[in-house]
Protein backbone atom coordinates (compact mmCIF):
# COMPACT_ATOMS: atom_id res chain seq x y z
CA UNK A 1 0.00 0.00 0.00
CA UNK A 2 1.52 3.35 -1.06
CA UNK A 3 0.74 6.24 0.88
CA UNK A 4 -0.12 9.75 -1.55
CA UNK A 5 -0.77 11.75 1.49
CA UNK A 6 1.93 12.00 4.43
CA UNK A 7 -0.18 13.75 6.39
CA UNK A 8 -1.81 10.40 7.16
CA UNK A 9 1.82 8.90 7.87
CA UNK A 10 2.73 11.56 10.16
CA UNK A 11 -0.82 12.06 11.86
CA UNK A 12 -1.92 8.59 12.09
CA UNK A 13 0.17 5.41 11.34
CA UNK A 14 3.39 6.96 13.01
CA UNK A 15 2.05 8.10 16.60
CA UNK A 16 -0.35 4.46 16.71
CA UNK A 17 2.84 2.94 15.69
CA UNK A 18 4.85 4.77 18.50
CA UNK A 19 2.38 3.80 21.07
CA UNK A 20 2.20 0.49 20.44
CA UNK A 21 6.33 -0.17 20.08
CA UNK A 22 6.84 1.69 23.61
CA UNK A 23 4.22 -0.39 25.46
CA UNK A 24 5.53 -3.95 23.93
CA UNK A 25 9.09 -2.70 25.01
CA UNK A 26 8.42 -1.29 28.28
CA UNK A 27 6.84 -4.35 28.85
CA UNK A 28 9.89 -6.76 27.68
CA UNK A 29 12.48 -3.78 28.79
CA UNK A 30 11.30 -2.99 31.83
CA UNK A 31 13.20 0.43 31.60
CA UNK A 32 11.45 3.63 30.56
CA UNK A 33 14.90 5.52 29.55
CA UNK A 34 15.99 3.35 27.61
CA UNK A 35 12.48 3.02 25.14
CA UNK A 36 12.63 6.84 25.36
CA UNK A 37 16.06 6.98 24.17
CA UNK A 38 15.82 4.04 21.42
CA UNK A 39 12.30 6.16 20.08
CA UNK A 40 13.97 9.20 20.47
CA UNK A 41 17.36 7.82 18.81
CA UNK A 42 15.60 5.95 15.38
CA UNK A 43 12.69 8.81 15.12
CA UNK A 44 15.98 11.57 15.32
CA UNK A 45 18.10 9.26 12.74
CA UNK A 46 14.87 8.72 10.45
CA UNK A 47 14.73 12.94 10.37
CA UNK A 48 17.77 13.16 8.58
CA UNK A 49 18.04 9.57 6.42
CA UNK A 50 14.25 9.88 5.05
CA UNK A 51 12.98 12.82 5.86
CA UNK A 52 13.85 16.56 6.06
CA UNK A 53 15.01 18.60 9.39
CA UNK A 54 11.25 20.00 9.76
CA UNK A 55 10.81 16.35 10.45
CA UNK A 56 12.88 17.18 13.87
CA UNK A 57 9.30 18.94 15.65
CA UNK A 58 7.53 15.85 14.91
CA UNK A 59 10.55 13.84 16.44
CA UNK A 60 9.54 15.34 19.76
CA UNK A 61 6.20 14.60 19.54
CA UNK A 62 6.45 10.59 18.96
CA UNK A 63 9.48 10.88 22.13
CA UNK A 64 6.37 12.07 24.36
CA UNK A 65 3.87 9.72 23.28
CA UNK A 66 6.33 7.14 23.67
CA UNK A 67 6.67 8.29 27.12
CA UNK A 68 2.99 8.14 27.31
CA UNK A 69 3.08 4.44 26.18
CA UNK A 70 5.91 3.67 28.73
CA UNK A 71 3.52 4.87 31.30
CA UNK A 72 0.54 3.01 30.05
CA UNK A 73 2.80 -0.62 30.18
CA UNK A 74 3.57 0.16 33.70
CA UNK A 75 0.34 0.41 35.08
CA UNK A 76 -0.57 -2.75 32.94
CA UNK A 77 2.40 -4.29 34.50
CA UNK A 78 1.14 -3.04 38.10
CA UNK A 79 -2.26 -4.61 37.45
CA UNK A 80 -0.86 -7.96 36.39
CA UNK A 81 0.60 -8.39 39.85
Amino acid sequence: MIIENPSVLVLFMLPLLTLIISICMQLLIKNRITVVGVVFIGYLVATFVLFNSTFLIWCFVYTGIAITGTLIADLIRRKRK
